[in-house]
């Protein structure tokens, strides 16, 4: 006879496929005829923005754009020019889970970026991008908690627990925001916009009802053409604040709010009357949000029957316990060869894949960085300096057995000053790590007891007295006894009682 049981639901979003994609994107592209011949190409960087996320059976792919500014000097003229190129990309894994109900949440950053004179109205662009593509399923595992009827079956249960954080809930929200930039009275106006370039950040969480509110930050940098030619840079902040509303996160939860850039309008307002000193902005922006929530695991572990032989069926689940996030914030500290320096108009640097090692229970983190400083030297040509460094950061007390998925960003604005030999660099970054462990469960998911084969205890004794350490559970379940019953055999309070006893009597269940 199968014994019915009593389920509890534990829901949760599962994630199904983790996996961190490089593309390279490359194109050759002929100079617009407005513009004039390519002297030197100064250097690129390039704008991610996403179109689309896609799901269908088996396949999860993510579409979007790298655009990529060209910075040039022009033959038999004064300044820069600009040359933006287009350059389509997707990313795409392929894994049997992923359903259309699936949800993605994807980084996406520029590993590389270059450009090449082919010939003075010939450019070949090339761009490197890193993707990670996390793909999650809404699951429903059904676990049974006790017995809903056992009859005189006379079962004991053993229940066991566990305390994990796992991925409750996963959410996107599209949303737009606008600002009015005034450059600084120090610089010029704008004549021209060459280059920008937009970051976002998440800064703070907070649930209210079912609603998350969250803010963030658009970090906007500017490399413009004044118009007496001189170049010049500006960095603005713009703050944004939203609602998304959840269905299953609770104010306990903590939340991953990832804000990526769908499409970008930065203009000069260069109209008739206007001082150059505005600028327009306009970022449309989706928000992901992945809830993290403590959840407590309940299931009948182990079972055994004192009136008939049992059988019970187990079931192995394996559940993603999210450990919690290490972080570090290093800095990066170096020089930028370059001569003649007499005013550095502005320094990017571009974090690369970090790789980490484990040694004497702390994580080693090592990451590369790619620096490009733009400057006008003494002799008021425009110059560019590029190099490439390593930024070295340890994270302590880290468990080889779990898993590390390492992220590197920069934080705040790169710093750099003129010095003997070339630009003191000063990079703040932050190393993260999302420690994360498989933990396996059997849970009982059948019990059937057999009614025909009463189980026959008349020839075990009454009592039997027993030396050691074993728990009482396994002791109640050899000796066709109950926890309760040793416990009050022994006139004892609780098994932590019961483990600090040497000798215990272990009464049979009558």
């Amino acid at each position: 006879m199968e014994i019915s049981l009593a389920r509890e639901a534990l829901s949760f979003a599962e994630r199904v496929h983790n996996e961190t994609r490089r593309t390279e994107e490359t194109a050759e592209v002929i100079v617009p005829d407005a513009l004039p011949d390519i002297l030197r190409i100064f250097g690129a960087d390039a704008e991610v923005t996403v179109r689309s996320k896609d799901l269908v059976n088996g396949r999860a792919a993510v579409s979007g754009n790298a655009l990529v500014t060209v910075i040039y000097a022009p033959d038999g003229e004064v300044g820069m020019r600009r040359v933006i190129v287009d350059l389509p990309f997707t990313v795409a894994v392929d894994n049997a889970e992923i359903t259309a109900a699936s949800r993605i949440l994807t980084r996406i950053r520029v590993d590389s970026i270059g450009a090449d004179a082919l010939n003075p109205r010939k450019i070949g662009v090339r761009a490197a991008l890193v993707a990670e593509l996390s793909v999650y399923n809404t699951a429903t595992v059904e676990l049974p908690v006790s017995i809903s009827d056992e009859g005189d079956a006379e079962i004991e249960l053993r229940t066991d627990s566990a305390e994990l954080s796992l991925d409750t809930e996963v959410r996107e929200k599209t949303f737009t925001v606008t600002d009015e930039y005034q450059i600084n009275a120090a610089n010029p106006p704008v004549g021209e916009l060459l280059h920008t370039s937009v970051a976002l950040t998440a800064d703070d969480t907070k649930v209210v009802g079912t609603k998350l509110i969250f803010k963030g930050t658009a970090n906007v940098n500017l490399l413009y053409a004044a118009v007496s030619g001189e170049l010049a840079a500006g960095a603005f902040t713009t703050e944004f604040s939203q609602i998304l509303e959840l269905d299953n996160a609770s104010a306990d939860s903590e939340f991953e709010l990832v804000p990526l850039l769908t499409a970008s309008n930065i203009v000069a307002d260069n109209r008739d009357g206007s001082d150059g000193r505005r600028v327009n902005v306009e970022l449309q922006i989706v928000a992901q949000a992945v809830a993290h929530s403590r959840v407590r695991v309940a299931y009948i572990g182990d079972a055994y029957g004192s009136r008939h032989a049992l059988t019970a069926e187990h079931t192995q689940l394996q559940l993603t316990n999210r450990l919690g996030v290490r972080s570090a914030n290093s800095i990066l500290r170096g020089t930028l060869t370059a001569t003649e320096i007499a005013r550095i108009i502005s320094i990017s640097a571009r974090i690369g894949t970090a790789a980490h090692t484990f040694a004497d229970g702390s994580l080693a983190v090592r990451t590369p960085v790619h620096v490009d400083a733009l400057y006008v030297a003494a002799d008021g040509s425009v110059r560019i300096a590029a190099d490439d460094f390593t930024l070295d950061a340890t994270l302590a007390d880290a468990d080889a057995g779990s898993d590390f998925l390492i992220r590197a960003e920069v934080t705040r604005d790169v710093y750099g000053v003129a010095a003997d030999g070339g630009i003191e660099l000063r990079i703040p970054v932050e190393i993260t790590a999302e420690e994360t462990r498989t933990d396996a469960f059997a849970p009982i998911s059948a019990i059937t007891i057999d009614e025909e084969s009463p189980l026959d205890l008349s020839a075990l004794p009454s009592l039997v007295i027993v030396r050691g350490q074993a728990s009482l559970w396994d002791l109640a379940k050899r000796h066709h006894s109950t926890r309760e019953l040793i416990l009050q055999a022994n006139s004892l309070d609780d098994e932590d009682a019961a483990l600090r006893v040497g000798t215990l009597i272990v009464p049979k269940k009558r």
